[in-house]
This record gives C-alpha cells, sequence and structure tokens, in this order.
C-alpha cells in the first residue's frame, strides 16, 4: 500500500483517516503509526472516530473539524502556478480547464505518491472550484478588446439601405416569410468562450484563441421576418462524413476544402433555399435575401442564381452588420449562449474523454451537429420577429414601427461612443486578486 501521508499537516480529510485506520485494523496501530509517519496516540483516536465519519461523508463533509484547508494543497499549489502561467501566456483559463488539469497533477507519481488511492475520489465539484479560487484570491472576469472606430458616413449609408429595402418591399409586395437573413458564424469544436481564471487587479485581459483551424466549422443560419427558422446548415472541413457517424434530421451537413462559404456552396445554398420554399409553395412568389457583403456573396454568378429563383438582394454595407442585419444584432448571440451550454454539458458529463494517446478527444462531427439543431431550434420566434424590426427590415411601411429601428441606432452609437471614449470594451474575465 502506498504512504499516502508520510508528513505531519495540522489538518487531514475523512478519507486520509479512513485509510489509516483500514491500514491500523489489518496490521495494528504501531504499524500504521510508523507506516504513516503519525502519532501512535492520533492513530488510536481517529480508530475509535471512525465510526461517525460515514454520516459527514454522506453530508459532503470533507474535512473533520475543518473546511477551511485545502483538500490537496500540495496539488492546489501546483493547480494556482499553472493558472498563472497560461494567463502570462493570455490563454483561456475556464472552470472546466481548471477541472481537468487539476485531475492531470493528481496522475503525476509525485502527487500518487503523495495521496495514493485518495486522489481516486477526487471529484473536482464546483464548491471545490469556488474554493479552490477563493484560496488562492482568483475571481472570475471577461476578456477586454480594443474598439473599433466608427464607419464614416454611417448616417448617409444606413438611409439609402433602408430606401432600397422599402423600395424593395413594395414595388414586389413581399411577404414577412419570404423577408430572410442569413449568416455564416465560425463555430468551434472547443466553445470555452471569453470567460478565464487570472489574477485580480489587472484592467486588460487578454485570451488568445486557439489557433487550430482544424477545430472550427461554420454553421449557416436562415430566418425569416415572420420568425420561420430554417434548418440549420453545418460546413465541415474534408470530403464526407467519417465512417460510422451520421447527422441527426434537421440540420443540413455540407463539407469544403476549408470549412467555409463560397461561391460554389452559395449557388448550392440558393438551391436549398428554392427547395424549402417550393415545400411551402412560395418558390414563385418574390422574396428578398439579406446578408452582408462577404465576397462570396456577391459573386454574379451567385447573384444571378437567386434572381433566377425570384430572391431580390439587399447586400448590407460595409460597416452596418451590427445595426441592419437581424442573426448580428439580436439572433446569434442567444444561439451561441445555447451552444456554449450544449458544450459545457457534454464535456462536464465526460463527453470529451481521452485519445488513446492521453489527449481529450475532439467531439464527433454527429455530436456537434446535435449541438447546433438544439441550439437553433431553442431561439424562439419572437427574438427573430424583433431582430428584423430592430434592423429595419420588416417595420410597417407606414412608419409606425420606425422607433425600433432609431432605438437600435441610438444603442449601437452610444455603445461605439463609450468604446471610443475609453479605448477598451470590457467583456469579463477569470484573475488573480493578489497584484490588487
Amino acid at each position: 500500500m502506498p504512504k499516502v501521508i508520510k508528513r505531519q499537516r495540522a489538518s487531514y480529510s475523512i478519507e486520509q483517516k479512513k485509510e489509516v485506520v483500514t491500514y491500523a485494523r489489518q496490521r495494528g496501530r504501531n504499524e500504521a503509526a510508523r507506516h504513516f509517519d503519525l502519532d501512535k496516540s492520533m492513530v488510536g483516536r481517529w480508530v475509535k472516530a471512525s465510526e461517525s465519519w460515514t454520516s459527514e461523508i454522506k453530508n459532503n463533509t470533507m474535512r473533520v473539524g475543518s473546511g477551511r484547508k485545502a483538500y490537496f494543497p500540495e496539488a492546489e499549489a501546483k493547480l494556482y502556478n499553472w493558472v498563472i502561467v497560461q494567463r502570462k501566456k493570455a490563454l483561456a483559463v475556464t472552470f472546466v480547464t481548471v477541472r481537468l488539469q487539476m485531475f492531470e497533477i493528481l496522475r503525476e507519481p509525485d502527487m500518487v505518491a503523495l495521496y495514493g488511492e485518495l486522489a481516486n475520489n477526487f471529484m473536482a465539484t464546483f464548491r471545490w472550484l469556488t474554493a479552490f479560487m477563493k484560496r488562492h484570491n482568483l475571481a472570475l472576469r471577461r476578456r477586454t478588446r480594443i474598439s473599433q472606430k466608427l464607419p464614416e458616413q454611417l448616417e448617409e449609408s444606413l438611409e439609402s439601405f433602408y430606401r432600397f429595402v422599402i423600395r424593395l418591399r413594395i414595388k414586389n409586395s413581399i411577404e414577412m416569410c419570404n423577408i430572410f437573413n442569413m449568416d455564416e458564424t465560425p463555430v468551434w469544436f472547443d466553445m470555452a468562450g471569453n470567460f478565464t481564471i487570472n489574477q485580480k487587479g489587472e484592467k486588460t485581459v487578454h485570451i488568445r484563441g486557439t489557433g487550430n483551424e482544424n477545430n472550427r466549422f461554420t454553421v449557416v443560419l436562415t430566418c425569416a421576418a415572420d420568425g420561420t427558422k430554417l434548418p440549420p446548415i453545418c460546413i465541415f472541413k474534408g470530403k464526407q462524413m467519417p465512417r460510422g457517424e451520421k447527422a441527426p434530421p434537421g440540420v443540413i451537413v455540407w463539407f469544403q476544402e476549408s470549412g467555409w462559404m463560397n461561391a460554389d456552396l452559395m449557388k448550392h445554398y440558393v438551391s436549398y433555399l428554392n427547395q424549402i420554399r417550393m415545400s411551402s409553395g412560395q418558390s414563385r412568389l418574390p422574396a428578398m435575401m439579406v446578408y452582408d457583403s462577404f465576397r462570396g456573396h456577391l459573386e454574379e454568378s451567385v447573384k444571378q442564381k437567386f434572381k433566377e429563383n425570384h430572391v431580390e438582394l439587399a447586400v448590407i454595407p460595409g460597416g452596418l452588420t451590427s445595426i441592419c442585419q437581424p442573426l448580428d444584432v439580436a439572433i446569434n448571440k442567444p444561439f451561441k449562449d445555447n451552444l456554449r451550454r450544449e458544450w459545457y454539458h457534454w464535456m462536464n458529463n465526460g463527453g470529451a474523454g481521452y485519445t488513446p494517446a492521453g489527449n481529450l478527444r475532439r467531439a464527433k462531427i454527429s455530436e456537434v451537429c446535435g449541438w447546433v439543431k438544439r441550439s437553433w431550434n431553442n431561439v424562439s420566434e419572437e427574438i427573430i420577429i424583433r431582430a428584423f424590426k430592430k434592423c429595419g427590415i420588416s417595420n410597417a411601411l407606414d412608419g409606425t414601427e420606425d422607433d425600433e429601428i432609431y432605438k437600435e441606432i441610438d444603442e449601437v452609437l452610444d455603445e461605439i461612443q463609450n468604446e471610443m471614449d475609453n479605448d477598451v470594451e470590457e467583456e469579463m474575465e477569470i484573475i488573480d486578486l493578489n497584484d490588487s
């Protein structure tokens, strides 16, 4: 049996005491005291008191006589040093990565020699994590980013875009169910987000991206002004689904060399949109597609294919997607929030697992497609309808709903001005409070 203590301490966990008691009952108290380098009288007291420990363990009492000291102090010291090193590299440190790193530390040979089988009972609960952060003066923060400058001639571009949209709607009598917005958004297999654990007191917190393009794919979202959501499209790198995998129903899966939308896929997208419209008897009715000025959207062959399918294009001027694109303004965020919750649930329930080499396993394509489907399904119709109105796309033509437009513009202008005044915009961080 490994020597799990072999040092003098002021406090011992119930599990550590139980192991000493078990050893003492098998080989005697004197031998247990020598083996674990403890006082014989202490071993005797533990043997007598051992029957009362079961109830305390059931009540999540981690330590007899103390709930404040570290459960694994040497391991936590290593973990704290790891956090500091990661933050100096500007790497994100999340609740999930801290838990995983603690497990890695407890598997190190010196930790195994120190704690023995006790480490197998470590659960990395949220209670432990918050206590660890408190013990080491850590806090949750969001990263900061440098603000962008206000686009020139903003008001003129906005007015021109709104006039164009209104003309299209009046000229073609376009119904709400045929006013569409589509957008491509990158999604990473690892969705730790902007939150990190870091030292307190730092005004600027940088989080470097993974830089691993192999772990990125593209989600194409399409919705209509009446709240309709079209099935999401996931574009992955490669040529076909991995053997044995199958996408869940309700998600379209495409493959492309870079995992991103291009002109060829855009033409494929137009055919996809037309099939959806045909299924609802709308394919011969005029429609409008609102999207940004991404290069693949502006190819003449793409524009022509939209026109052949009775879809007029309203291309958002560069720099105005934060005001004029419904998905950007109010829809992508709740979708990404839902997606991140799916990822955290998968991670926290052991979905990742390990490869034969001991590395964390990347999620399967079929798994992430399920995340995308559920996340998109959980975005409400009301959010989509309001987003189109906030962007001035579907408002009443008599002007009675124009307040929605100006409210959104004012909010964006105020936000940009605040960024310009402060140079940086705070988002959120996890930090080390020891420098404050």
